[in-house]
């Protein structure tokens, strides 16, 4: 019942948006939504009009028979194809923001799945150190940030050394280890799946805060267990919570690593 009920606390819809692809994603499903609500009150509304008004009563003589109405036909024709199109330009006019990182984007995370946990590499902090966090991610708030999801398992291990022009997920995803995950903040953006072999992206922004998101692929017995957090700092907070490790191995418990903490 504890359980249940810290549950029911979490507020993890695609509707309470924490950062700027929700906010557009939320603008799509809010006119499709409308748009087919309308619709539906339409067809719904003649129906049951035309049902009340046509209804066959006891006195009545048998109408006049006739073969369809052009201009009826055309109408309810053309109506749902103006909405459809309508819509399928609408989104289609912003998948491309919602699915393509940002050229400029200032940061790119590595996102690592595995059974049963998330790892996130940050690359190398100023002094060598490669820096990574576990089941919870950090980003600067107000920032476009790249997401490069991968998948991996031993025997293959999460810090393989990239080779000449290849990135860390690349070097990762190489390996062909692994079984498939997906990455999913609700707050935050869409899904992503991480699959051996592949290298997928998907990139956010965050408003400053703590947003909650879980593995959507059945990956094994320990599925339930791969939750992560996502938190978005301000930038020095960021700064001193990710790269002000020495040995590039980030601790949780620093003020710096919470919204609203301390920092220089």
């Amino acid at each position: 019942m504890n359980l249940l009920a810290q549950a029911c606390c979490v507020d993890t819809s695609p509707l309470h948006s924490g950062g700027t692809v929700d906010d557009t994603m939320q603008s799509v499903y809010t006119a499709v939504f409308w748009c087919s609500v309308g619709l539906g009150i339409l067809v719904a509304g003649l129906i049951l009009y035309a049902a009340f008004r046509f209804r066959r009563r006891r006195d009545d003589d048998e109408p006049r028979q006739f073969h369809g109405n052009t201009r009826l036909e055309i109408g309810w024709t053309l109506l749902p194809l103006v909405a459809f199109l309508s819509l399928f330009a609408f989104t289609a006019a912003n998948m491309p923001f919602i699915n393509d990182t940002p050229a400029s984007a200032p940061m790119s995370v590595t996102v690592i799945g595995q059974q049963f946990s998330w790892t996130f590499d940050y690359g190398t902090a100023p002094n060598g150190a490669r820096v990574q966090s576990f089941s919870t991610l950090y980003v600067p708030e107000n920032t476009d940030v790249g997401l490069q999801v991968v998948s991996t398992d031993p025997p293959c291990t999460t810090k393989p050394a990239p080779s000449s022009g290849q990135s860390y997920a690349q070097s990762i995803s190489a390996q062909g280890c692994g079984v498939n995950h997906s990455f999913y903040v609700p707050s935050l953006a869409g899904q992503m799946n991480a699959i051996p072999g592949q290298v997928n992206t998907l990139w956010l922004n965050a408003r400053e805060g703590k947003y909650y998101g879980q593995c959507t692929e059945l990956c094994g017995v320990g599925h339930a267990q791969m939750t992560l957090t996502v938190v978005a700092l301000p930038n020095n907070l960021f700064q001193s919570c990710v790269f002000g490790s020495p040995k590039g191995v980030i601790t949780p418990s620093s003020p710096a690593c919470s919204p609203g903490g301390g920092g220089s």
